[in-house]
Parts: structure tokens; sequence; C-alpha cells
């Protein structure tokens, strides 16, 4: 999965703080048109202390994704010329689903899968590169993390705050807990106002994550096939 050893981060942490292969065509000004991002080594693993993590497999196209009453993130900074990007698509697929559960509170908050997509202002975003730890994005002040989740308790298109970070880190519910396949194309560029009252600056990350340590229960789910355009 990657040459790197996991990074471990508490669950204080984050809230306090929270190159690949790509297919890439770009216009006359660099603002990205379309962009296929590979699920390969340049991808890292954020793992949480006392917490069992996750188990990513990724495959170019597709990622499997094990959580058993686990909880950890996959993430990859995005190219300089991808930071214009303002939208995404993807396909994801849970065949063994958490039940329904309140993202709203510490404790109670297990997902399917949640698929972050994080935007940082001009200056901050200069300074972004493929090798950038996570933990100086995540204590980014200017950082905000959008994440489209499949799971939760409430109705496709709610936006539930995390615990964790409520100000920075927001969800976006996009399917309800239970199983299925679905590709989903969503508007960065019109959902990041709507979610945060503040527009998308530039896309610097993306990232992949699964939660199921507070139930317990298993989650089986793939995704794939994601791009940013």
């Amino acid at each position: 999965m990657t040459r790197h050893p996991p990074l471990t981060l508490s669950r204080r942490q984050l809230c306090i703080g929270f190159a690949a292969s790509s297919s890439l065509f770009l216009t006359g000004t660099g603002t990205a048109n379309a962009a296929d991002i590979r699920f390969d080594e340049s991808w890292e693993h954020l793992t949480f202390r006392r917490l069992i993590p996750n188990v990513f497999q990724p495959a170019r196209e597709t990622l499997k994704v094990v959580a058993d009453g686990s909880s950890s993130i996959l993430y990859r900074m995005l190219e300089p010329a991808l930071h214009g990007a303002q939208k995404a698509r993807w396909t994801w697929e849970v065949g063994s689903s958490v039940p329904p559960s309140d993202l709203s509170t510490l404790g109670e908050d297990d997902r399917n899968l949640g698929m972050f997509f994080v935007s940082l202002d001009a200056a901050n975003a200069d300074r972004v590169r493929p090798g950038t730890n996570i933990r100086s994005l995540m204590a980014n002040r200017s950082a905000r993390i959008l994440m489209y989740t499949w799971g939760g308790n409430t109705a496709p298109g709610t936006i539930v705050p995390s615990p964790h970070a409520p100000e920075r880190l927001r969800n976006l519910i996009t399917r309800e807990a239970g199983t299925g396949r679905f590709t989903e194309e969503v508007d960065l560029a019109a959902d990041f106002p709507r979610v945060f009252g503040q527009p998308l600056d530039r896309l610097v990350a993306v990232a992949v994550s699964s939660n199921s340590e507070n139930t317990p229960a298993r989650v089986d789910a793939t995704v794939s096939n994601l791009t940013v355009s």
C-alpha cells in the first residue's frame, strides 16, 4: 500500500489539528479538466492511538476497505496542477454495513465510508507537496474538510458537523447506512459554500475513511474510479 509507516494521531490531536500516476488534462490556464486518481503507493495511512486500524488494499482503480471494530484514514496529497479541480466522481460499494448512527456525537459516529476533499487557501496550498505530512494540513486553520458520507441516521443532503472538529470537518450525508453500489458525481464548488458558508479555495488532498469502532460492526466496501475535474 505504501512504503512509509502509518502515521498515528490521537483523536484529541485530530480535533486540535485537523505522486501518483494520474491521467491529467489541462487547460491553458492550468485548471484541471480531468484526472484519474489511482490507488497506489502515493497514499498514506493515518491511524489513531488506542484504535484498531482499518485494512486498506489499493489496486490502481479500486480500493478495498475493511473496518472491523476499527477506524483509520487513507489519504493522498494532490499535485498543484489539480488544485483548481471543482468536481469529483467515484463509485462506491458496501457489502456489509454499520447500523444507523449519530455522526454528531463522540462515541457513536460510525460510518461505512467517508470521501474527504480538503480545501486550503492559496497561500497555504502553494506549500503543499506530495510528501506533506497530514499533521500540518490538519493543523492549518484555513483548512476545510468536506466529507461525503455513507452512513449516519439522517436523510441524504443533511449537513452534520463532526464532533472532532465541527468548524472545519463536516459530513454531507450522501447515502444512508445500508448496503448497495452507487456512482456519485459531486460539485465541490457548489457544496463547499453550502456546507461551510465559504467557497472552495484550492483542492489539496483527498482521503477515504471508515469507522466501526463504536458499534462494533464490520464494513466490507470498495471505492473505485475516483476522478477530479
